[in-house]
């Protein structure tokens, strides 16, 4: 099954799968992806931030 959306996500077993995965000590999100991003960002004490996210 090949999608290329969010839609993806809207399969309710899909989602489960995912979420899951993203609450385990060893997730992507944890491991790689927050450490560069407080990296690159660096101390943001005292500033107001706008999170944009995503779907």
């Amino acid at each position: 099954m090949k999608q290329n959306d969010s839609g993806f996500y809207y399969d309710p077993l899909i989602f489960k799968r995912y979420m899951d995965r993203r609450q385990g000590s060893e997730n992507p999100n944890d491991t790689i992806e927050k450490p560069i991003i407080k990296q690159l960002l660096g101390d943001v004490s005292g500033k107001r931030i706008l999170d944009l996210g995503c779907d």
